[in-house]
């Protein structure tokens, strides 16, 4: 499966989250047009920090893994330019990526469900999650408890969108969303707010 790619800096879609974006470029003009017509999604793969570069190929920057980015509001400006919104959708993995045939990047992707959980212990582990971040982000952003999602994919998301990060820091949520299981997802997540395993049982 082809899907064509907007990177747009240190971001990471999350599955349920949605996303605004400002297309003024040439190319990702004519891609919101692409996917206007065919209603197929892009993906927003992460741009990961120069220091975590390896060798000097620019194509390592991207992250491998990624949510399809589904477009649901688009909003034209009397210059050309959009304002759209995108929502993270299922998880793909970056086989290859073409640079050549479109004027924006192009990869060869195949999807990447999430592991199976055991139902009981994403439960619990979720819960611990949930009620240390609501304490954790309430002088920031007030009491978020009704906010939550009763989903357990889409609380993960929320907490992790919410978590505050610098904008320096933001890539480590692609820890968040490269964990194998839903309940690994929650346990990297107890790793960003600060929470060991052992306090979460």
């Amino acid at each position: 499966m082809d899907l064509p790619l907007f990177p747009i800096g240190e971001v990471v879609l999350l599955p349920g989250m949605g996303l605004p974006i400002y297309v003024f470029e040439p190319r990702y003009r004519e891609l919101l047009g692409r996917i206007r017509q065919t209603g197929e999604a892009i993906g927003i793969p992460c741009v990961l920090p120069e220091n975590m570069l390896t060798g000097n190929d620019l194509d390592a920057r991207l992250a491998r893994i990624g949510t399809l980015a589904h477009l649901t509001q688009v909003n034209y400006n009397p210059d050309g330019s959009a304002e759209i919104l995108v929502v993270g959708g299922e998880r793909y993995s970056i086989l290859e990526f073409d640079h050549e045939s479109q004027p924006y990047s192009v990869a060869k992707i195949q999807m990447m469900p999430l592991e199976p959980s055991d139902p009981k212990w994403v439960k619990a582990v979720a819960q611990g999650v949930v009620e240390r971040f609501v304490e954790k982000v309430k002088p920031r952003l007030g009491d978020v408890r009704p906010e939550i999602p009763e989903d357990s994919l889409l609380q993960a998301s929320f907490v992790a969108a919410n978590l505050g990060l610098a904008e320096n820091e933001r890539f480590k949520l692609q820890r968040v969303l490269e964990a194998n299981s839903l309940l690994e997802r929650f346990e990297v997540i107890s790793e960003l707010l600060g929470v060991s395993q052992k306090q979460l049982n």
